[in-house]
């Protein structure tokens, strides 16, 4: 499940500051499309009055909060930049819904299950545009965070991130309807998909106008948290915590026969028999839930579930090890540590 909590190092202050930040930035307009996009984000209901806030996933803006505080720059010089990759998440997530079919997220109905598909694509290319926006915002800020050129690299990292997953996506829709996927393969969409966290945390670094090699550690560490956390969300689609059904989402992210890391290695490991077997019910339109106890039983006789633990793990250490070049504090560097874990449900 995703971490809906504050991350370490940032005070519940640094919080309340940010989702005020983002209220602000999407409650400036008037036409119902923002209201749809205030409903998506957890603030409103579905005719736009205000209700209590549904507890959300926030980690990408916190990151770039907690990042730019690592480097030496503050909420003010940060925050429109986490606005920005926030909007950013929360686009992929609505083309998401659509895309799987997905009616309930955050225990609600999704845009289009509410609003149909045609408004929920609408909505979602709204709120990528308006991620852009807020980049620009930093032309209100002082000192270095002001400079063009850190605005200009800010755009940049943006719109690659964008079309890392942009890309991720298209590899993840191609490999559904393939029988075999190497693990290879799906740790290269994984890492696609961390593109995201990854210019998460090197947007810290731009605000607090860090060096080019500081930069770029923080990337390489949000990068290869975000992969881990990405192979662990379809890990926990497969084996929902004890207690617990699998939510839509996750039911969702199954049955459109998206491959796993331990799927992948359940193909390439097999015996004849499995991988025939794997290959029968891949090669299904849609999985039902027999179907998908069917695999899980697989996957428990190839043991693919310790494999794929196992290079969470190992990408989890490898953004633990790019934070040794940025130049941090023990103290600084052991928080983004705990923050990491978190995110990647470890």
């Amino acid at each position: 499940m995703s971490f809906t909590g504050t991350l370490p190092g940032l005070t519940a202050d640094d919080s309340d500051r940010f989702e005020t930040a983002l209220k602000k930035f999407v409650g400036a307009r008037e036409l119902p499309l923002y209201k749809m996009m205030a409903y998506h984000l957890g603030w409103v209901d579905q005719n736009g009055e205000p209700e209590p806030a549904v507890v959300q996933d926030r980690s990408h803006g916190h990151l770039v909060l907690s990042t730019a505080k690592a480097v030496g720059a503050d909420n003010a010089s940060a925050m429109p930049y986490a606005v920005s990759v926030e909007m950013l998440y929360n686009f992929l997530l609505v083309h998401e819904d659509v895309q799987n079919a997905n009616t309930e997220r955050n225990m609600r109905p999704t845009i289009w299950w509410a609003w149909g598909p045609a408004q929920a694509i609408n909505a979602g290319d709204g709120i990528h545009a308006m991620a852009r926006m807020s980049l620009f915002e930093q032309r209100n800020a002082s000192g270095p965070a002001a400079d063009p050129r850190y605005i200009s690299m800010a755009l940049e990292s943006l719109d690659n991130a964008t079309l890392d997953v942009c890309e991720g996506e298209y590899l993840d829709i191609s490999y559904q309807e393939r029988a075999a996927v190497s693990v290879a393969e799906i740790v290269t969409v994984a890492r696609k998909h961390g593109a995201l966290y990854g210019v998460s945390a090197k947007l810290g670094g731009i605000a607090a106008a860090a060096d080019d090699g500081v930069i770029d550690a923080l990337y390489k560490f949000g990068s290869a948290l975000g992969t881990a956390q990405n192979l662990n969300i379809d890990l926990q689609a497969q084996w929902p915590a004890e207690g617990t059904e699998r939510t839509e989402v996750q039911r969702g992210r199954l049955q459109s026969k998206k491959k796993s890391i331990a799927t992948a290695h359940a193909i390439e490991n097999g015996t004849p028999t499995t991988r025939r077997r794997l290959g029968e019910i891949f090669m299904k339109r849609v999985l039902d839930p027999a179907d998908l106890d069917e695999v899980t039983i697989i996957l428990a006789e190839t043991e693919s579930r310790a494999f794929a633990e196992g290079k969470i793990a190992e990408l989890a250490d490898e953004a633990l090890d790019a934070l040794n070049g940025a130049g941090l504090s023990a103290e600084q560097q052991q928080l983004l540590a705990e923050s990491a874990k978190l995110i990647v449900g470890m």
